[in-house]
């Protein structure tokens, strides 16, 4: 259910990084003094930049070989950070609740040694496609006999019956056994429930209930709704982190805060026609599910070369467009707020000139887009008696100018550098990107001890993706890479061998007065949500009015308090 939910980590985890572990290397482009020296404690403008186009956990992407080669080349500046790719059951399910993980291990390790994460759907039932159906059903006599040859089956596939308590019984132990193994896994971007249904889209139409040429007795082949509720709920109880999307909402998908995939995307995606991707979301109240959980889907394939070119000569398109379909990108993606698309075609045929810079746009669009709008630091006053080290403390107000949240909750993490270019003190603070909603903002805080003698030390902020070799997170902000590959450079430049008062946690100015309540602990770094984060969606996203981390650096050590939401 949408409950907030509050998880305690600790030292162990390894937040607090010591000096240059865990980092880019510095690039080493010119000392930290060479920056103006900052009034301490008084807050500068971060320079922006156009919205990257690619970025991790959002935009289009490829579908990755089956047989594990390497998909298609990014080119001309339209890259990609995910793959897809389709999995059957039966490649994991070898008996009676026994499973065997190295086919989906091999497929994610694949696609993660090229620092891109996997998004990813299981199937018992894909047309064209040998059966997903784990023989040991098969050997117990379940019914083999829904052979089909609509969608250029011919025969091949069946599908289930999945009314059977057999195959129920393994669907659920299946979902079980999934998320105990993958929850959070860092190779994983998101993952689409599948299981149902041809391709596992969780439909079996034209066998849907309604006699047609195709399905002359008007045979309904989905399972009984109580069990679609059970098999909705299992995948809540089985996914706390990783996000798990449904191809059309209910009841159940609603109750537990599912996120969302349109597998027609730009073709059948706006609500003029009652059975449109938005006319089912609006039917069922979740146009707004996206404040909380990804959209995502596949642009419709025979869109895909042609979806961008201004006029439209996708074939066929004027008699479809008379008969509602939408043909337009730039609509869909406002009305779903997509985080990320398969667009498999834009790789592997490509586009160019106009064509490949509405791509490019579309790209950039969707999802998130950080930036940072301004950045503070101070040093502290040193201890009676004179103190070896001094506390460095910095914060940074980040903006979201995309069409969604970034949903992750990947940890910002600060960086001291000397005018050498080295590391010489980081600070990691979690649980704040995922409550900046698009036009709202949130200041992210750390304080870093370094030795006092450090002298003149230059700031950077980046986005810790846990993926080893990820693609980093670009900001929407001159300075990314200049001090720190994948970091964003702020215009601060800091002397431990001057101190000032270090600024509060409620200091920023806030022409809303909106009031916040102090830290649990005091003296602990915070990000607080600033003037213009609706509390409307921080109530979405299940977070709460107090300050959204605190982060506690004691005797070498940090708590964390990470407020997140349970589906």
């Amino acid at each position: 259910m949408r409950t907030a939910r509050k998880t305690v980590t600790a030292a162990a985890a390894g937040l607090l990084v010591a000096a240059g572990a865990c980092l880019p290397a510095a690039l080493g482009t010119g000392p930290a003094s060479s920056i103006a020296s900052t009034p301490s404690g008084q807050w500068q403008p971060v320079a922006s930049a156009p919205a990257p186009v690619v970025n991790p956990l959002k935009g289009f992407m490829p579908f990755a070989p089956d047989d594990g080669s390497a998909p298609p080349s990014a080119s001309d500046g339209l890259g990609y950070t995910m793959e897809w790719t389709y999995i059957p059951v039966s490649s994991v399910v070898t008996g009676y609740h026994a499973y065997d993980f190295s086919a989906l291990e091999a497929r994610l390790n694949q696609i993660g040694q090229r620092g891109h994460q996997t998004v990813f759907r299981f199937y018992l039932d894909y047309p064209g496609r040998p059966t997903g159906v784990p023989q040991y059903l098969i050997d117990q006599g379940i019914d083999t006999s829904r052979t089909y040859t609509v969608f250029d089956n011919n025969k091949i596939s069946f599908s289930p019956d999945y009314n059977d308590s057999r195959v129920q019984d393994m669907i659920l132990d299946f979902v079980r056994a999934l998320g105990q193994k993958y929850d959070g896994d860092a190779r994983i971007g998101f993952i689409t429930a599948g299981l149902i249904g041809f391709w596992g889209e969780n439909h079996t139409w034209p066998m849907n209930g309604e006699t047609s040429a195709d399905n002359p007795k008007g045979e309904n082949w989905m399972p009984a709704q109580d069990f679609q509720d059970r098999l909705v709920a299992a995948w809540d109880d089985a996914f706390n982190t990783t996000a798990v999307q449904y191809r059309e909402p209910s009841a159940a998908t609603k109750a537990h805060g599912m996120g969302y995939h349109d597998d027609s995307f730009a073709y059948s995606t706006l609500d003029n026609v009652d059975w449109h991707f938005m006319s089912h979301m609006k039917a069922e109240h979740e146009e707004d599910a996206w404040q909380h959980a990804p959209i995502g889907g596949e642009v419709y394939p025979p869109l895909q070369t042609c979806i961008f070119s201004q006029p439209l000569n996708c074939p066929g398109a004027d008699a479809e467009k008379a008969q509602g379909r939408n043909f337009d990108m730039d609509a869909s993606l406002d009305a779903t707020h997509a985080t990320w698309l398969m667009n498999h075609k834009a790789f592997s045929e490509g586009y160019t000139g106009a064509d490949l810079e509405r791509a490019k746009t579309a790209n950039a669009r969707m999802g998130y887009v950080l930036s940072a709008t301004r950045a503070r630091a101070s040093v502290s006053e040193p201890a009676s008696g004179g103190t070896a080290t001094r506390t460095v403390s910095v914060e940074a107000e980040i903006a979201n100018s995309g069409l969604a949240p970034f949903y992750a909750d990947w940890p910002l993490e600060f960086a001291l550098l000397d005018p050498s270019g080295a590391v010489v003190g980081t600070q990691r603070a979690g649980g704040v990107l995922p409550t900046i909603q698009p036009g709202a903002s949130a200041t992210a805080r750390a304080d870093i001890t370094v030795p006092a003698e450090a002298g003149d030390l230059a700031v950077t902020m980046r986005v810790v993706n846990p993926l080893p070799g990820g693609a980093p997170v670009a900001f929407a902000n001159e300075g990314m890479g200049t001090r720190l590959e994948g970091a964003l450079t702020l215009p601060l430049a800091v002397s431990t061998l001057q101190t000032g008062p270090a600024p509060s946690p409620s200091a920023s100015p806030d022409p809303a007065g909106t009031a916040t309540q102090a830290p649990a602990d005091p003296g602990a770094p915070t990000a607080v949500p600033t003037a213009g984060t609706k509390a409307s969606h921080l109530a979405n996203t299940g977070s709460l009015t107090v300050p959204l981390i605190i982060a506690a650096a004691v005797a070498g050590t940090v708590g964390v308090l990470l407020v997140r939401r349970k589906r």
